[in-house]
């Protein structure tokens, strides 16, 4: 409640709105759906607001934003007690933030195999290939050395390759018949 009755700093404010194509991008690409993607950039940038004044102190504000993201999306993860079921396919084109890229078809299967890999494999990936982040950066905002980095990514893609190869396998069995 104090947040609601505090005046919000401007500088405070417009960083927010400036962030939120950035942070909900981020978090759909870790959550992998539209609205656990807005719950997280939401909690997210209220926490920002709500803690500003620290956060405006730290060296990259931006940096200082996505790791709080990460953190959240790892500690939710952890916390869940339920597994959610999608009952329809996924459609980036149809639930993706417009602020995201074009879709390429492949890229449904894509987020498919991502959806299946642990949350700290996932959070590397999408660190390191979607937003371009080097291993130490990665390593900073996981709280991890940078050789748990690299083992992380090197399981994560492993398992990539596995689903790819079952995928094409079970295509070709598919085109036999």
């Amino acid at each position: 409640m104090g947040l609601l009755r505090a005046r919000l700093p401007q500088e405070a404010a417009d960083y927010a709105a400036a962030a939120l194509p950035r942070v909900l991008a981020t978090a759909y690409r870790l959550t992998g759906n539209r609205s656990d993607a807005e719950d997280l950039a939401q909690d997210t940038l209220t926490t920002v607001l709500a803690k500003w004044e620290r956060v405006r102190q730290a060296d990259s504000v931006d940096a200082y934003v996505r790791t709080m993201l990460v953190n959240r999306f790892l500690s939710m993860k952890r916390h869940s007690s339920h597994e959610v079921v999608s009952l329809a396919p996924l459609d980036p084109r149809r639930v993706a933030p417009s602020s995201l890229d074009d879709w390429n078809p492949d890229h449904d299967t894509m987020w498919a195999m991502l959806a299946k890999l642990p949350a700290r494999q996932r959070a590397v990936l999408v660190l390191r290939y979607y937003e371009d982040l080097p291993d130490d950066t990665i390593a900073a905002i996981l709280g991890c050395a940078p050789a748990t980095v690299r083992s992380l990514a090197f399981r994560a893609l492993g398992a990539l390759r596995l689903s790819a190869s079952d995928e094409l396998t079970w295509e070709r069995i598919g085109q036999a018949h």
